[in-house]
């Protein structure tokens, strides 16, 4: 991981810390979604297959 990664990552942490003590939940639950994607980007969606290309990158 990078410099860049593990900054964005430990800025996240701080944000999702204080988003719960304020209790937001609802961005809290995002900047955790957003770790959890962080921690996994090497890895490919599960059950995916991206070489069929059926138009629908939702």
């Amino acid at each position: 991981m990078s410099d860049e990664m593990i900054e964005l990552r430990r800025r996240l942490i701080n944000d999702g810390i204080r988003c719960q003590e304020e209790g937001d939940t609802e961005i809290k639950d995002g900047i955790m979604i957003a770790l959890f994607e962080m921690e996994h980007l090497n890895q490919p969606y599960v059950g995916t297959d991206y070489s069929q290309g059926d138009g629908d990158d939702d």
